[in-house]
């Protein structure tokens, strides 16, 4: 008579493997806003929109975005982080990881140095992403949360190298008058709304990084998804009213033309 062992055998079934970032269904799962809306709530962040002008509002936005998806041309992210970092590095930067520091104010994932040419990558960050992305019951490659935020600032190291600013490509704001001189000053915020836009194309991605910003940010002060959505609706709604205010100087710089 055979006599079965007491030793539990060992579980064979295979442990699903984490999938790609641009594989994970974000988008399906939590509230959306229209890439020019989502790019409007950073402008507003700026300490210069009080005196942008409302007229050149879209055209900022516009620019920004453009800006963004044209440098992105030709790159892609294939999932294989290592070139990748040899490539950024190969530009002239360097590229380190390290815990967020405890002084630094605001929320930091990431951060372009200039002098030396250095990208600092937050293992804080990195987490935070993790956690978020697995309380929705998916698993995702660290590479490609690191590829997330390389992305992001290798743009702002081209800036400074290749491209020129954006926030100097684009309007800038009159600060103050002395007589007949102006004294103008840029709108920093569409550098990050040119950032996420290169780093969403570069890396194939359905939504925009911002867009992952602005989800985990309402989402640890408690907002439930219907909060989130209104929030989105009303921020939809001011931006298309402050289309419509202009229709009628629109109208009539048409007429002149």
């Amino acid at each position: 008579m055979e006599r079965k062992s007491g030793r539990s055998v060992p579980s064979t079934k295979a442990v699903r493997p984490p999938d790609s970032l641009r594989e994970i269904p974000l988008d399906r799962n939590w509230p959306s806003i229209p890439a020019l809306e989502l790019a409007y709530t950073e402008l507003e962040q700026d300490e210069m929109f009080p005196r942008l002008p409302t007229q050149k509002i879209p055209h900022c936005l516009e620019g920004a975005l453009a800006i963004g998806q044209e440098a992105a041309e030709g790159l892609t992210y294939d999932g294989d982080l290592g070139h990748w970092i040899d490539r950024v590095i190969h530009t002239g930067v360097r590229v380190r990881f390290a815990q967020q520091e405890p002084s630094s104010s605001g929320w930091v994932r990431a951060q372009y140095r200039p002098k030396p040419p250095t990208i600092e990558i937050y293992r804080s960050s990195l987490d935070q992403l993790d956690q978020f992305i697995r309380k929705g019951g998916f698993r995702v490659r660290e590479d490609d949360l690191i590829a997330l935020h390389l992305f992001h600032e290798w743009f702002h190291h081209l800036e400074n190298t290749r491209l020129g600013r954006t926030d100097s490509r684009l309007p800038r704001v009159v600060r103050k008058r002395w007589g007949p001189f102006a004294f103008r000053e840029r709108l920093v915020r569409l550098r990050e709304i040119a950032a996420h836009a290169f780093t969403q194309k570069v890396m194939g991605l359905s939504w925009s990084p911002l867009w992952l910003d602005h989800l985990l940010l309402l989402s640890e002060k408690g907002w439930s998804r219907e909060r989130i959505r209104d929030h989105f609706k009303h921020t939809v709604h001011r931006y298309r009213e402050l289309l419509r205010s202009l229709e009628p100087t629109q109208k009539e710089d048409d007429d002149e033309t």
